[in-house]
């Protein structure tokens, strides 16, 4: 049975092209698959047909990098990095051994997610196994495209958030076999040594060596603060830089995504993009925790691929509209910071990409998700765009104004509709 849907589509083609088709009509299969792309109505009968004649139509956004626990301590503000952890995260995961604390979190999360027109997120949860798995099942439940992991730590962290490093990755390896692959690639398990820091080199190596063996996701954070690099320094003395020691434990590889990235050298550039490693941009947890500004032209440059993260809870919004207008607005700052330096801010239709198919590439899912093209599944969500043009004027509407609108506008606030494989997975009430 195949489905038609009509209303104006917009969607990434590259870093400085978009799909607007005025009306547009999707046509989609029976496994969630988009089979045809057409600009005026198909002929043939359709068992199934949305109307969405005066919406725009846009593809999933995919957050490459957020905190499920963090979610209800969005904007609770106690110093830099390290400071915010240990007065407010530790002690909010710390809840998260109750398992019914943790099911409710997790409900709420991608009930939020969903609501902000994201449709793939990778998320870390806490160190708890029980917590992971309920967060499995809130995935499964609402039908989420979802890569999950349970935070790995076992020092430099209060007592009741580490384990020692063979439970640890005995507990990995049983979510592993239990979640990873899921309803047909739909939820992943992912590897989440939280950084450097709060991990022995025992526990990295083994990470490693399980990731190889299950061909598995690996997530963490590299290079956020200042702070954070001297502590490293101190306790990796051994190694050229805070790169090495993943590079050397095993965790670069073209399933690696590294979050921040703000302090690399040429050498540790270098090595990222020698290892096919993907870099999170989340401009707003940086400027929130006063970490710094991403380099994004120099990394860009440096050929390396860059996707989108709320980074929520530091990030304060899970809209990853919000989030690309900070990825804008903090590249202007570098050429403010900089006026000697010949440096382009990002424009609308970049941010637009970094959010959809720039994710979608971090995941190594660009012929799967990210844009909304034929063999790619059927995840978008529907925005009623006249609310961001009351007055419905019919200039400055080309592709790059429409997205800057509904970047500027806070389009999310008028999401009706999202879609997961084609098949309807909330709505507005």
């Amino acid at each position: 049975m195949k489905t038609l849907i009509k209303g104006t589509l917009i969607s990434p083609i590259s870093k400085e092209e978009v799909l607007f088709l005025d009306p547009g009509y999707i046509v989609i299969n029976n496994e969630g698959k988009i089979d045809e792309i057409y600009s005026r109505e198909p002929d043939g009968q359709y068992p199934e047909v949305f109307d969405f004649s005066d919406k725009l139509i846009c593809p999933g956004f995919v957050d490459i990098h957020n905190h499920l626990p963090q979610f209800t301590i969005s904007g609770l503000y106690r110093g830099n990095l390290l400071e915010w952890l240990n007065n407010i995260v530790f002690p909010t995961e710390e809840r998260f051994a109750n398992a019914e604390i943790a099911e409710k979190y997790a409900r709420e999360f991608f009930q939020a997610v969903l609501r902000n027109g994201t449709t793939t997120t990778v998320s870390y949860v806490t160190i708890h196994k029980k917590a992971t798995d309920k967060a499995f099942e809130q995935a499964e439940k609402v039908g989420i495209r979802a890569f999950l992991g349970n935070v790995l730590m076992d020092q430099k962290a209060p007592e009741y958030l580490t384990k020692n490093s063979a439970q640890l990755l005995e507990d990995s390896e049983e979510i592993v076999k239990k979640w990873d692959g899921m309803d047909k690639g739909r939820l992943h398990y992912v590897l989440t040594p939280r950084f450097a820091l709060s991990c022995s080199f025992d526990l990295l190596e083994g990470i490693g060596k399980l990731a190889q063996k299950y061909d598995l996701y690996i997530q963490s954070h590299l290079a956020e603060s200042k702070a954070e690099l001297e502590m490293v320094s101190k306790i990796y003395s051994d190694f050229e830089n805070y790169t090495d020691i993943y590079m050397k434990a095993g965790l670069l590889t073209e399933k690696t995504i590294m979050a921040h990235c703000i302090y690399l050298n040429p050498d540790e550039i270098d090595t990222l993009n020698r290892t096919g490693t993907k870099i999170s941009h989340c401009p707003s947890s940086n400027r929130f925790l006063q970490s710094g500004i991403m380099p994004f032209r120099k990394l860009e440059k440096a050929e390396l691929s860059i996707g989108l993260g709320s980074d929520v809870g530091a990030g304060y919004s899970l809209s990853m509209f919000s989030e690309m207008r900070e990825a804008i607005e903090s590249s202007k700052m570098i050429k403010f910071l900089h006026p000697e330096k010949e440096y382009s801010p990002l424009s609308s239709i970049e941010a637009f990409y970094l959010a959809t198919l720039g994710g979608a590439k971090a995941l190594s899912l660009e012929d799967e998700i990210g844009s909304l093209d034929v063999g790619k599944s059927a995840d978008f969500s529907v925005i009623d765009y006249q609310k961001l043009n009351p007055c419905n004027e019919d200039f400055f509407n080309e592709p790059e104004n429409i997205i800057a609108r509904m970047i500027y506008g806070g389009a999310e606030k008028y999401i009706e509709k999202v879609f997961i494989r084609g098949k309807e997975v909330f709505r507005t009430e």
